[in-house]
């Protein structure tokens, strides 16, 4: 409609230009020039305005996967039995602990202290707290998402691993945890098995994954998001006595990380 107005505007200063001649009309014709410049410039800066959109916030953001499996540590224990056959809690935060701060962490030592602190039943299995407790023990932050499917792809897409325990079905005929490591395309996804290298392989339906969370789960779960920030970005946030950094204490990860 802008453009369309102007038109007629320089339309009736060039007739009238041709009209009067002489100085005057050479004045009017330059006039119109003038006119026609300031057009180009306000288009010009229009249409840039609307192809020059910034980014929108939360795309995509990767993360590097580390990949710890449980069937590594032969004859390594957790509580009387092995981390082959029962460490896949442990493991799956070692998986989130080293993808997201790029640093190597002993799974043994790991089993050690869910087994220490009573995550681990003989006879039954890791607690379903196993996962936050871990996750607060190495500096991570750990959110229980439930089975909400929306929240479970916002975490993904924001770079974060989710941990599952899923029930039977794709990845166990009883009770097992994975990792959930990013996004693919609208609904699939791809996981980190720590019990299977041929299903970390695989790309998967959210939606499917999400179906086969365990019933029952407590502690926030079936699913929990996983994500991590600075010792020295969360004094900066929340205040130095929050997080690893408390007043007089700072709490030494050293000891769980393998040199």
């Amino acid at each position: 409609m802008l453009l369309g107005i102007n038109l007629v505007i320089l339309r009736i200063v060039g007739k009238n230009a041709q009209r009067i001649g002489g100085k005057q009309g050479m004045k009017i014709l330059n006039l119109k020039r003038i006119i026609c410049t300031l057009m180009c410039c306000v288009m010009l800066g229009m249409l840039f305005q609307v192809t020059n959109v910034p980014a929108a916030e939360g795309d995509k953001k990767e993360l590097n996967v580390v990949y710890y499996n449980q069937a590594d540590y032969p004859g390594k224990k957790i509580g009387k039995s092995t981390i082959k056959a029962a460490g896949c809690g442990p493991t799956c935060i070692a998986v989130c602990y080293s993808s997201l701060t790029g640093k190597k962490v002993s799974v043994p030592k790991m089993c050690k202290i869910a087994y220490k602190k009573g995550w681990y039943i003989n006879g039954q299995g890791c607690v379903h707290q196993v996962i936050p407790g871990l996750a607060k023990e190495y500096g991570l932050d750990c959110k229980g998402l439930g089975t909400n499917y929306e929240a479970i792809k916002k975490a993904l897409k924001n770079g974060h691993p989710v941990v599952a325990l899923v029930g039977p079905g794709d990845f166990t005929k009883n009770g097992h945890f994975i990792v959930l490591t990013r996004m693919v395309g609208k609904d699939k996804v791809k996981v980190a098995d720590v019990g299977s290298r041929a299903n970390t392989a695989e790309t998967w339906s959210l939606k499917k994954v999400v179906s086969q969370g365990k019933e029952g789960a407590d502690a926030g779960g079936p699913f929990w998001e996983i994500s991590y920030t600075e010792p020295e970005k969360q004094v900066q946030e929340k205040g130095i006595d929050h997080g690893l950094l408390k007043i007089g204490n700072k709490i030494d990860l050293k000891k769980h990380i393998e040199n």
